[in-house]
């Protein structure tokens, strides 16, 4: 049995989104991500919580709450955070839970962890002058300014703010930090993003402010003992992954869930995620046992994956120009699944990608269309048409194997290799190559991916065939009807819808057959020969878009 079903908890979280504006395709991205993952673990037995919620103590709120004319700003999250809610139950993400960084429960665990650093002796109130970006909600060092703006947000001026704030003794950290990588290079990924963070802990990070003055800011989180401040944004928000698994409030849940088997996050945020947010554990972890395993080591999240920039178009997804792209309008015309599809296939996960229409009606249209769906409706059709409706009597060991030395078919073991290539794939968080290997296949010569069923079909012809030897049209029907059971398994994480439907083409009752788990589920022989199929109805109906 594969090493991959021994886990029995699987914990991941997406960032929390700020409310200043509703979700675009950009935060769907990462959710959508994240969802995949959740559902692939699922499949395989594993106790999994996805987290995902709304950052609200912050001052880009209350910005974007007077730009709409309005004055309540409790009344604004609200109305915002639901926005954010609805669309993901909207687009069926199966979140467990969604924490918002007003919850009783999450301002609980931030008190309870603010002690935890103060008894460690890692907070100092200082006088601190320097340059802030509202978009960051951080203030600026110098190599991340170019020509005065924040290089992140160059468009926005950088407010000089003079202030006494709580500063969080980061550079304390710096050492144990760096260990930390160095033993677990697996905590950041993916590379790229662990060069660039250790380059940052080793020549840039400095100790950081995680308060702000009440009468510079009108929201937040009041410091315990000090009314005079407000828990600067990241020091609260990042806390949501523990506070929505108890910190503070369930430690029976928390000793459950934590740490954290997975973070997505952009690489925007990198240097909070994998420098401030493991110190910050590190120092509370002193004075707070739920922060330490049994032999003493500290509860830090096992991976923190973070992901490029998300443009539209190649233009950089902006409020002036007006290209944010909501992810429920695009469904109506290609469905969400065909939409989840085109986003973990197109971008390489990690690097930066972009979003494009014409890209999306090309993938709708070639990927899942004519090769995808197309494979189905023709197997289906065929074997009801040959076979008196039903799944066609056979010898099963034959139907596993190549029809003919010639073949770009490699019957069961060449499915065995992409169930291989997927669990791999998924589980090094790279949806974009399980999806490479579901539809071109794993191998040299021969391959069962989507593209090699067609071909069999093209090699074979069994509408020609069936007159000549019904035998072998009823082998390699079989075998590829069989294959399309496999596929609906191996898109199911993916394309949850398509791969219900396609199960229920092939007579299986979806929900009876996703309850069987991966394992059983993909075993060969789940079709039960002479049993009647479904009907073949287009998985991907053509489209008419304007140009």
């Amino acid at each position: 049995m594969s090493l991959y079903y021994r886990m029995s908890k699987y914990y991941l979280t997406t960032p929390i989104y700020y409310v200043n504006d509703k979700p675009h395709i950009g935060h769907t991205y990462t959710t959508v991500a994240a969802d995949t993952l959740a559902r692939f673990h699922r499949l395989l037995g594993d106790r999994v919580r996805l987290v995902t919620g709304t950052d609200e103590n912050s001052q880009k709120n209350v910005q974007a709450m007077e730009k709409a004319g309005e004055s309540n700003i409790q009344a604004y999250l609200d109305r915002m955070s639901g926005e954010w809610k609805q669309t993901w139950q909207d687009l069926g993400i199966t979140v467990d839970d969604f924490i918002r960084t007003t919850d009783t429960r999450h301002l609980a665990g931030v008190e309870r962890f603010w002690r935890a650093v103060e008894q460690s002796g890692d907070l100092e109130k200082r006088t601190y002058e320097g340059l802030y970006c509202v978009g960051c909600e951080a203030f600026k060092t110098e190599s991340e300014i170019l020509n005065g703006r924040c290089l992140l947000h160059p468009n926005k001026d950088l407010d000089t703010l003079s202030e006494e704030n709580w500063f969080f003794k980061l550079s304390n950290y710096r050492e144990a930090l760096l260990a930390h990588l160095d033993t677990h290079p697996e905590f950041v990924q993916p590379e790229s993003r662990r060069n660039e963070i250790r380059s940052y802990i080793e020549k840039f990070m400095t100790d950081v402010s995680v308060s702000r003055e009440v009468k510079k800011v009108s929201i937040g989180i009041p410091v315990p003992g000090d009314d005079s401040q407000r828990i600067y944004v990241w020091f609260d928000a990042l806390l949501n992954y523990m506070t929505a698994v108890g910190y503070g409030t369930d430690d029976d849940m928390f000793q459950q869930y934590w740490p954290a088997d997975l973070q997505l996050v952009g690489k925007d945020i990198i240097k909070f995620h994998c420098a401030l947010w493991p110190a910050m554990i590190m120092s509370a972890a002193k004075h707070d046992a739920l922060l330490t395993h049994a032999d003493g080591s500290i509860k830090l999240p096992r991976h923190v994956f973070a992901h490029g920039f998300f443009t539209i178009d190649g233009q950089k997804i902006s409020k002036s120009l007006g290209n944010a792209i909501d992810p429920r309008a695009l469904v109506p015309t290609y469905g969400f699944d065909a939409i989840r599809y085109y986003l973990l296939r197109e971008i390489s996960f990690g690097e930066d990608g972009d979003f494009s229409h014409e890209r999306l009606q090309i993938r709708y249209a070639s990927d899942l269309g004519n090769t995808f769906g197309n494979l189905v409706n023709r197997v289906v059709a065929m074997s009801k048409k040959y076979f008196d409706g039903g799944i066609p009597q056979t010898d099963l060991v034959r139907a596993t194997l190549p029809v003919r030395d010639d073949s770009a078919w490699d019957g069961k073991e060449g499915l065995d290799r992409i169930r291989s290539a997927v669990e791999s794939a998924l589980h090094a968080h790279r949806p974009d190559l399980a999806l490479e290997a579901i539809w071109n296949g794993v191998g040299d010569e021969r391959r069962s991916g989507i593209v090699q069923a067609n071909k069999l079909i093209e090699e074979t012809q069994p509408f020609k065939l069936v007159k000549e030897s019904p035998e072998t049209v009823a082998e390699i029907l079989y075998a590829l009807l069989e294959a399309c059971r496999y596929y609906a398994w191996f898109v199911q994480p993916f394309m949850p819808e398509v791969s219900s439907r396609i199960l229920a083409q092939l007579g299986l009752d979806a929900r009876e057959e996703l309850a069987r788990g991966w394992v059983q589920g993909l075993a060969w022989g789940g079709l039960t020969p002479l049993k009647k199929l479904g009907e073949p109805v287009p998985l991907f109906p053509r489209i008419e878009v304007e140009s």
